[in-house]
């Protein structure tokens, strides 16, 4: 009888059915079920537990400098100003879903605590939402054990759930992350769409979108389909930008040239070649820098034989990382961005998921709980006049040698890169 129920499970694991439109095989639905509940539960409870524990118990801030900007452009908007025409907003046409939503909260309310738990709530929607999509990733690339132990090394993401309770970045992400779920599952014309939805919301989910066209290219994809994807990507994007654009050209262009004008934060790798080097050198050229790596990531790409979905993540993994790295105002934010495909590809081993861990550790320590303690973005690494800051020199060092080394085991386990030992997934 025993064996007879377990042939019969065996059997319901194998047959193929559809989840929320994604077509799922040799997966046992009712660990499914289990497996996304548990990761939806930690999920919650690590953003609850990173919000009581960094005040009380590593005396930091919860930092609402964002989301104060974010209500700022929400009472002019509301008070019958129009964003991009009336006054200039520092992010694209769809961050106003999440920056206008929490609003009427605080209006009902009278009290912009409101506005700030309401945007709180959303982003946590999203990242939540972001936690399943890596569990779905992770299960088309490897098995059901290693796609829940992605799943959780994402939910206890504690420095990224910082930033989810703090920014607006867990929109656009969860976009990118469900842009490349979408491809992964042959749901190519989808995820052309869901990477255009992200480029409106913040600009680097556009990142995913050239490597999409590539992928389909050496699967020798109809060039009629292919330029029918980009195509409709091209009106969206029109759709959604060119009114703003006619109304006012000037204000609509600084939108998307802003962080041009920006100095270079303490933060960017760029700022920290500059300090070695006692230069502007690496500021100056930086957004020629970010614009030749990313180039050099698409070549690449387009030279790799593999069709393998793996190597796709794992290029798109790159070049948001890339973008990161060569970008002079790099804000610790942004590690959340990439934090999903390490969750994916870090799953397969003790020692890669201590890895993980310390990136999260170390990004945790940069921002909130070292910021005006060993630097800031005034001051930078220190006065000169107070000695050479070793210490931060050292931890800036260290964050830097942790991301390529990030970098380099992701590639290994995309198989862009091949060295000894196993590849995971």
């Amino acid at each position: 009888m025993a064996k007879k129920e377990k042939k019969q499970g065996k059997k319901e694991s194998e047959k193929e059915f559809r989840w929320c439109g994604f077509p799922l095989r040799n997966v046992d639905p009712g660990l499914l079920r289990r497996h996304l509940l548990w990761i939806i539960a930690v999920s919650v409870a690590v953003k609850i537990l990173t919000l009581v524990a960094t005040p009380v118990f590593f005396h930091s801030f919860i930092d609402l400098f964002d989301i104060s900007y974010y209500l700022n452009y929400a009472v002019k908007t509301f008070s019958g100003q129009i964003p991009y025409v009336d006054f200039a907003v520092d992010y694209p046409q769809l961050a106003l879903f999440s920056i206008l939503l929490p609003f009427p909260f605080a209006l009902i309310t009278q009290n912009a605590n409101a506005y700030v738990l309401v945007h709180q709530v959303l982003m946590v929607l999203f990242d939540t939402g972001t936690a399943v999509l890596v569990y779905l990733i992770a299960l088309r690339l490897a098995d059901q054990r290693q796609a829940f132990l992605s799943g959780l090394l994402y939910a206890t993401a504690f420095s990224t759930a910082y930033f989810v309770l703090t920014k607006y970045d867990a929109f656009p992400t969860f976009f990118l992350v469900l842009s490349a779920a979408l491809f992964v599952y042959g749901r190519e014309l989808a995820g052309y769409v869901a990477g255009t939805i992200g480029l409106l919301v913040k600009w680097f989910p556009a990142l995913a979108l050239p490597y999409y066209l590539i992928h389909d290219l050496k699967e020798g994809r109809p060039r009629k389909e292919v330029a029918l994807r980009i195509g409709i990507c091209a009106v969206i994007f029109l759709a959604v930008t060119l009114p703003f654009l006619i109304l006012s050209p000037s204000t609509f262009i600084r939108t998307y040239t802003v962080n041009t004008g920006f100095n270079t934060l303490t933060h960017s790798l760029v700022y920290y070649l500059d300090f070695l080097t006692g230069t502007q050198f690496f500021g100056e050229i930086s957004l020629a820098l970010t614009v030749i790596v990313q180039l050099v990531l698409l070549f690449l790409y387009y030279r790799n034989p593999s069709r393998e979905m793996r190597t796709l993540c794992g290029f798109i993994f790159l070049a948001v990382l890339a973008f990161i790295l060569t970008n002079k105002i790099a804000s610790p934010q942004y590690f959340a961005w990439v934090t999903p495909f390490l969750a994916i590809f870090l799953a397969g081993s003790l020692p890669e998921m201590v890895l993980f861990y310390a990136a999260q550790l170390w990004t945790y320590l940069e921002f909130p709980l070292l910021y005006n303690v060993i630097y800031d973005n005034i001051t930078g690494f220190g006065d000169p006049a107070h000695g050479f800051p070793a210490v931060t020199f050292a931890f800036f060092t260290l964050k830097f040698l942790i991301w390529f080394g990030l970098a380099l085991v992701v590639a290994r386990n995309a198989g862009i890169l091949t060295w000894p030992g196993k590849a995971n997934p």
